[in-house]
């Protein structure tokens, strides 16, 4: 028996995933250039027919939408469930593919074999796309220019969002919301959806070209430039070494923590300070002051507990760590593992948060933490003798009143406490979803590292990439598929995800009805 009745639309479904299937094609078509600069001739193949077979089996499917109803929110949810899995499987063939002509050319390169496995090419894929900054990449060797800016591609792309990029060149209005809708945003900046796209993907490329620029200008050399731009805005956290920011000096990591903070400021905002010139936006939203708050507190709390626990040492790295924390981008300038238990659970708190709404940064995001917050007080200001009347007032024995708000919460009827209740799930939805990957990886880590391990799925389920070890490229398959469902769990904010599995039942049930027609 199904609980849910819902007609779902698959005709719009593959032909809104045809659309989707035109972004890694146009990525792989950007590959091809990169091939050709540095003389990476064994890329052509491989680049070449990943950018033909997703153009034309998304043109195939598109045309099928010619004959579709109307989609729905449901399909939209569905296609963005569907789309990011498939465009990341699609991704992740050229990491397999290159890795195994390189070493069938009798090229010797540690990371190359790593990435000559099916589950790492695919776990780094996903990783990519959805701009969390886990990686397979942490062995030395030679690695091709090309696989360097795939994988700060998909970060780049990843952290606007696949639907962005391609409401920018289509004009989809309400089915264009919806699939936006679906990608966990809802910010609008002009009266239709897709001017809203133009807009985030245009402050999207010129913050791109300042890191870029303030990169070079502090010394970073031309090809990390370029990288580092596409995943810092991304808060992605993918770096070109297996280093990460170790090697850096401070003025990059400076510039560093400046662009996190910048990605993790909402587009909304960006769109009012460069076109309203309201300057004034960047402190009078409350996520954004306690952003700036919890960026500066923060950081001077990590210093203390590292002082506290004798690492004082670590100034600069463990303030830019917590940074890195809180903005979901995953940069790290020291090992992870001198950190205190103190500090690395600081540190999942700041993760556990994320971002602001409307940026490319994971998280819960800050909004929904006030919403949290909000709901605390206002239960607890309920119980004040001014407000005790909304609950005693209105009780009657043996009698529940129809649609009742919480007691004593007074709320216009416009919300009707919409806000706590949409916040309230999420958070239930994320916690569950996070402690049930916690439980399930602790099948395959070693005993006594359990705090690593939450560390770990906190990482992943945030989209951040900081690492304590716990993952590597001889980690446990199973393990890293866990990881990689937290990871695209988390860039679609679990409730796509949900809506997924909610419908392959509908499907079975569906088939066995029309099984036993005559």
């Amino acid at each position: 028996m199904n609980l849910i009745k819902q007609k779902i639309n698959w005709l719009a479904i593959t032909g809104q995933l045809g659309l989707l299937l035109h972004v890694p094609a146009g990525m792989a078509t950007t590959a091809l250039i990169i091939a050709l600069i540095f003389e990476e001739w064994f890329a052509l193949i491989p680049f070449g027919i990943v950018a033909a077979f997703s153009l034309i089996l998304g043109q195939l499917l598109y045309r099928l939408r010619k004959e579709s109803k109307a989609s729905h929110l449901w399909d939209a949810m569905i296609i963005a469930g569907l789309g990011w899995l498939i465009c990341s499987l699609i991704a992740a063939i050229p990491f397999c593919w290159i890795s195994h002509l390189q070493l069938q050319s009798g090229v010797e390169s540690e990371v190359l074999q790593v990435f000559q496995s099916p589950s790492n090419a695919i776990f780094e894929s996903i990783s990519g796309f959805t701009s969390t900054g886990l990686t397979m990449m942490q062995h030395s060797g030679l690695f091709p220019h090309v696989l360097q800016w795939w994988r700060s591609l998909l970060e780049w792309t990843g952290g606007l969002g696949l639907v962005v990029f391609v409401l920018a060149l289509t004009h989809l209005n309400k089915e264009g919301f919806q699939l936006y809708y679906a990608e966990a945003r809802s910010e609008k900046m002009t009266k239709n959806i897709t001017g809203t796209a133009h807009w985030i993907w245009g402050i999207y490329s010129i913050f791109t070209g300042i890191a870029f620029l303030l990169f070079f200008i502090a010394g970073m050399p031309l090809w990390d430039a370029v990288n580092h731009a596409m995943t810092v805005i991304s808060t992605g956290g993918f770096t070109i070494t297996h280093t990460n920011f170790q090697g850096y000096d401070l003025p990059i990591q400076v510039i560093a923590m400046f662009m996190m903070l910048v990605g993790a400021i909402s587009f909304a905002v960006h769109f009012r300070v460069i076109r309203e010139k309201e300057y004034g936006v960047l402190w009078k939203s409350w996520q954004h002051r306690l952003l700036y708050i919890f960026a500066i507190g923060g950081g001077l709390l990590i210093l203390l507990l590292n002082w506290w626990n004798g690492l004082s040492e670590y100034k600069i790295a463990a303030f830019f760590e917590w940074i890195s924390a809180l903005t979901t981008c995953g940069y790290s300038s020291m090992s992870l593992s001198l950190l205190s238990p103190m500090v690395k659970l600081f540190l999942i708190m700041g993760m556990f948060v994320g971002g602001t709404t409307g940026s490319t940064a994971g998280g819960l995001k800050i909004r929904r933490l006030i919403h949290l917050v909000s709901g605390v007080v206002l239960r607890v200001l309920a119980i004040t003798s001014k407000n005790e009347k909304h609950i005693t007032g209105e009780f009657k024995e043996n009698t529940s009143p129809p649609n009742q708000e919480p007691p004593g919460i007074v709320l216009p009827h416009t919300q009707m406490s919409e806000r706590l209740f949409t916040a309230g799930i999420l958070f239930s939805l994320w916690t569950s979803t996070l402690f049930l990957g916690w439980f399930l990886i602790l099948k395959w880590v070693p005993s006594g590292r359990g705090l690593d391990a939450l560390f770990e799925v906190t990482s992943a389920m945030s989209n951040v990439g900081l690492s304590s070890g716990i993952i590597h490229p001889d980690f446990s398959t199973a393990g890293k598929w866990v990881f990689m469902a937290l990871m695209w769990m988390g860039r679609l904010e679990i409730i796509p995800a949900l809506i997924l599995l909610l419908t392959i039942p509908m499907i079975f049930t569906r088939s066995s009805k029309h099984g036993k027609q005559p």
